[in-house]
């Protein structure tokens, strides 16, 4: 009895992601430019008017561009904006050189933001929130897919990636607010290529145009990295040659997502090496966040690795709980509350899954204990559509466990978990995530009947079987509705057995 996100349909992610508009502006305060002894605007404001000097023309004995790993003949893909550097000298030298660099890849249409954005510390959460959000304004008012905004420090460049949309911290290789990218002043062809690859990785595509461009450029773009990534140059700082392989991770892990399965297990593999050869970079004085960031992305890409590949499926899914145990540590729900919710909620998915190979229910108690945890964050006021993917899941595991326990006030819970979500997710506003948890709510009061839990469920759970099915039959959703034909088959033939009883038992003494 199982949908698109059910746990019993195995290895296929069970959280729905549903679009999510944009919140409203966090203003983020900036300081007033300086004037000097004339009255005339100081450093900040020079800054700025130089780099708006990057809208001009170049002139045609300009420098060089570097070669592009595409073909020249590639039309732009991503719109990519470029913001001024934190740090940057009174010309700009820095930003321009930055915005240079990405303009020679002609799958990226580059344009210059004037303006800069600063982050102080990763651990003031609403100063992180009201970043990336003023962030993706900036995107959304651009018209663009992604922005790379950040600082210039002694030692190089300190880069970071922001898309139109929130980032979906739980999904493997996920270029969040944390993925610092730590690159030297000389930008040489090795770091354009880094950065050209983490573009394309980090946007989110939004057509089929993209996805097919992606497809077909990303693959390419992270290969010529393998040299790099292998033996990054002593010549980097440690930050640096840890953010080569990080980076490197990231990329590896969504070129796993868009080849084909047949070459998908290479490059998790890839991801996995270049995480933990990240991970020996880090140095005693390094904060603890940064391994539990390193062993999210760890866990991120066995968990998916486990989803999407049979073949060893449960050695990859001990080894991703690992990794999520050692994240949920080192991690501070104060400091860092979305990255340790999507830690949380991503340990939950994998420790029910493994439950379905091993068996084990210790598993399923551990589960709800961490999904549970995560609700602290993903509250139903503040992030309905987070809680009510979390709520699902508590479902489901509850559906799971009720059934293995043969416990019917385990299954009345679950029961009770899919109504509760059903009030967020509905027909009308989220049709197929209500026919998931419609379809879950219908397997659970069919265990409920079966396991002794009353004989009044089974009306219902045609119902909801009978109305999730139509939904997925309406949008193309073949295999959650080939799931929900069986689920529907299972509760009818055993309301036709009690009928076929009823009838009978009152003649027999």
């Amino acid at each position: 009895m199982s949908t698109s996100d059910d746990p019993r349909d195995r290895f296929k992610r069970p959280l729905d992601r549903t679009a999510r508009n944009l919140p409203a502006r966090v203003p983020v305060s900036a300081p007033e430019p300086a004037k000097d002894d004339h009255g005339q605007p100081g450093g900040l404001a020079r800054l700025l008017g130089a780099v708006a000097k990057m809208l001009q023309p170049k002139p045609a004995d300009g420098p060089q561009a570097l070669h592009p790993i595409e073909p020249a003949v590639e039309p732009p893909v991503y719109t990519v904006l470029v913001a001024a550097m934190v740090g940057d000298s009174a010309d700009g030298a820095a930003s321009q050189a930055l915005f240079k660099m990405l303009e020679a890849r002609p799958a990226l249409k580059v344009k210059p933001l004037p303006r800069p954005f600063q982050l102080d510390s990763l651990d003031d959460p609403v100063q992180v929130a009201g970043l990336v959000t003023n962030a993706r304004h900036a995107v959304a008012d651009e018209g663009a897919d992604l922005l790379v905004w950040g600082e210039v420090l002694k030692e190089g460049y300190r880069l970071r990636l922001v898309g139109a949309n929130l980032p979906d911290e739980e999904k493997a290789g996920a270029f969040g607010p944390t993925t610092r990218i730590d690159l030297p002043m000389n930008l040489g062809e090795p770091q354009s290529n880094l950065l050209y690859a983490a573009c394309l990785a980090a946007a989110d595509p939004a057509t089929e145009v993209q996805r097919a461009a992606i497809r077909r450029l990303l693959p390419p773009a992270v290969t010529v990295l393998e040299p790099l990534a292998a033996k990054p140059p002593v010549a980097l700082a440690m930050n640096q040659q840890r953010t080569v392989q990080l980076v490197f991770g990231h990329l590896c892990a969504a070129c796993a997502q868009v080849v084909p399965p047949s070459q998908s297990g290479e490059w998790f593999k890839k991801s996995v090496d270049a995480y933990r050869a990240a991970e020996k970079r880090l140095a005693r004085t390094d904060p603890g966040w940064e391994a539990g960031l390193i062993n999210k992305h760890l866990a991120a890409v066995l968990t998916t690795w486990a989803e999407k590949s049979k073949e060893d499926a449960r050695a990859h899914l001990e080894e991703a709980v690992k990794h999520w145990r050692v994240a949920s540590e080192s991690l501070n729900r104060a400091t860092m509350p979305q990255e340790w919710a999507a830690v949380q909620t991503r340990m939950g998915v994998a420790l029910y899954r493994l439950d379905l190979l091993t068996g084990d229910s210790d598993l399923l108690r551990e589960a709800l204990n961490v999904l549970q945890a995560a609700l602290q964050v993903h509250t139903r006021h503040e992030a309905p559509q987070r809680w009510s993917d979390v709520m699902n899941t508590i479902a489901q595991v509850l559906e799971v466990y009720g059934d293995q326990m043969k416990n019917p006030d385990v299954l009345k819970r679950a029961v009770d978990t899919c109504h509760t979500v059903l009030e967020v997710r509905t027909r009308e506003r989220t049709p197929l995530a209500w026919a998931s948890t419609a379809n879950t709510l219908g397997s659970a009061l069919f265990l409920l009947d079966r396991h002794g839990g009353g004989g009044t469920h089974l009306a219902e759970a045609e119902v909801v079987l009978a109305g999730a099915l139509e939904v997925f039959q309406a949008y193309g959703a073949k295999g959650p509705a080939q799931v929900a034909a069986r689920n529907l088959a299972h509760v009818r033939k055993l309301a036709e057995d009690r009928k076929s009883r009823a009838v009978i038992d009152p003649g027999w003494k």
